[in-house]
């Protein structure tokens, strides 16, 4: 369970409004996706990206290209990595910043093409929402590190969020340089991964769960994983009760709260919960 998850981790709410957990824009992106292929899918020309709608001022192609699909598997697959990480991500973004994330997937995928194939004389059209979905995907894996996932390929062999995105970056990296013409824009999914890294940098900076890459530490200086408040392993660590509340004293309050309920908390773990809300408080919109 995710921290933002925990009902007592969030932001106090005014009474009577609901939490924005970003729930909302999933549903509405993929309900906007969906009526654009069911209505528009004979729009090639006007709604998908190309040299051409460009050099004809269409720049709002840039943006278009990502919710147009022609045919089922592209738009369910993709819509179904939109539903899956997007879980995952839109709570700690909220609506408005989880819009912007598909919205910088699009166009820094989009525009990453363009960048090596600006003097391409053959006529192509890109479009699909793969650049977002590898954006959101990048984002998943720097803020819910510790989720697994099960493939049907490998049913025994359960992956952490990380390493299952890491894996396909490796993966459309290989294909991109095999020089396969399979049709599908190995570049623009690498551009959407690059677009998601660099936003949640700029949101979250050293705060980040995980990210590929900070600075790793010996196997024999790692005490911890790393905290919310980015500070390195290898420092010696504050006395009890005092400096930010790491993850690890954190993810101990929250198992102690599951267990025995949060009246089981002393005087002191209380304070060091409060400190750890004010400090998610602080980051989240950071």
């Amino acid at each position: 369970m995710s921290l933002f998850d925990r009902s007592y981790m969030r932001p106090e709410q005014p009474r009577g409004d609901k939490p924005d957990d970003g729930s909302s824009m999933i549903w509405s992106l993929l309900l906007a996706n969906v009526l654009v292929y069911l209505l528009f899918s004979s729009e090639v020309a006007t709604l998908a990206l190309s040299w051409g709608g460009l050099r004809g001022f269409k720049v709002y192609q840039l943006v278009t290209a990502g919710f147009f699909h022609q045919d089922f598997s592209h738009i369910f697959f993709n819509m179904w990595g939109l539903y899956l990480f997007g879980k995952l991500v839109a709570p700690h973004l909220g609506s408005a910043r989880f819009l912007i994330l598909y919205l910088i997937g699009v166009v820094s995928g989009n525009l990453l093409f363009l960048l090596f194939n600006w003097n391409s004389t053959v006529p192509t059209y890109l479009f699909g929402a793969s650049g977002a979905v590898c954006a959101i995907m990048a984002a998943a894996a720097m803020l819910e590190p510790r989720r697994q996932f099960v493939l049907i390929f490998m049913p025994f062999f359960p992956l952490r969020t990380p390493t299952l995105v890491v894996s396909y970056t490796v993966l459309e990296i290989l294909l991109q340089l095999s020089g396969s013409q399979s049709g599908v824009a190995h570049l623009a999914h690498l551009g959407g991964f690059l677009g998601g890294y660099l936003y949640l940098k700029i949101l979250f900076g050293a705060r980040l769960p995980w990210d590929p890459f900070r600075r790793r530490v010996r196997p024999g200086d790692w005490k911890q994983p790393p905290s919310w408040g980015g500070e390195s392993n290898s420092r010696p660590e504050p006395a009890p009760g005092e400096g930010p509340v790491s993850s690890h004293e954190l993810d101990a309050l929250l198992d102690k709260i599951s267990r025995n309920g949060i009246n089981s908390l002393t005087a002191h773990e209380l304070a060091r919960l409060r400190r750890a809300r004010e400090e998610m408080r602080g980051n989240q919109w950071r």
